[in-house]
């Protein structure tokens, strides 16, 4: 277990209990209270999560006051479960050689996370944060589309970075969301993504939607693509009925609920 898989369970551990001592978080993920207590010393300003004496709180109120900003921390300890779920079957996609865009955002980089290490692959990202996380996979060539960083998702922005980009093909593109709605399409929280996603779109043949239940029926303000857009949905078994009917009833898109 890497040490960002340890903090995104450790957040939806404190975030469940309230409050927790070290110690027992150690004993819920199985490892020492150093490792934790290390762990913890890298917690950034604006984390959810905060070290108090003898232990760890979760303030919630803090993580919520700027709910329509997206925050990378605090995305990585919610829906965690799920988007484990959903980065294990996208990871069960992947073939020998195939050259892969992996998105921003939490579910992007529990995808890097878990790319097996008995393939050779290529990876094409514009995100510190995975980036980071491919680059310790031997078996993975890393391109990186750089440019501008951005703090609370970790993505890297310039026109360069999306010349790159336009530059490579790729068999598939993992690609996240902020909002999924069948009329409205497919948005994101910040507008400074729209065009780095849309470009990762037309780069690939295969282009693959990773979203948690919860983004379904929810509208964001930047719209980058529309449902049809895609030819692979993977989400959670929890997706609403009302939700997964309208993507069954295209019968062009194949949809995973995990």
């Amino acid at each position: 277990m890497t040490k960002n898989e340890r903090l995104a369970r450790m957040r939806a551990y404190v975030k469940s209990q309230g409050t927790s001592t070290i110690q027992e978080i150690a004993s819920y993920l199985g490892v020492s209270h150093m490792t934790i207590r290390r762990d913890l010393n890298t917690l950034v300003s604006g984390d959810p999560m905060k070290v108090i004496h003898g232990g760890v709180v979760y303030r919630e109120e803090e993580s919520e006051q700027h709910s329509d900003r997206y925050c990378l921390q605090h995305a990585k300890s919610t829906m965690y479960e799920e988007k484990m779920r959903i980065a294990k079957k996208a990871v069960s996609l992947l073939e020998p050689d195939d050259i892969i865009i992996i998105d921003a955002g939490s579910t992007g980089e529990f995808i890097a996370s878990l790319l097996p290490e008995d393939i050779s692959l290529t990876v094409i990202c514009y995100a510190l944060n995975i980036a980071q996380v491919v680059a310790q996979k031997k078996n993975c060539s890393l391109i990186v589309a750089g440019g501008y960083f951005h703090q609370s998702s970790m993505v890297l922005e310039s026109d360069e970075g999306l010349a790159l980009l336009k530059q490579h093909r790729a068999n598939k593109t993992f690609i996240t969301a902020s909002g999924v709605n069948h009329e409205l399409g497919v948005t994101c929280s910040n507008f400074f993504e729209r065009t780095t996603k849309q470009t990762a779109l037309h780069s690939a043949s295969t282009r693959i939607l990773v979203a948690d239940s919860s983004k379904f029926g929810v509208v964001k303000p930047g719209h980058y693509a529309d449902i049809t857009d895609f030819n692979i949905i993977i989400t959670d078994s929890n997706i609403a009925a009302d939700q997964k009917a309208p993507i069954e009833q295209l019968g062009t898109i194949t949809l995973y609920c995990v």
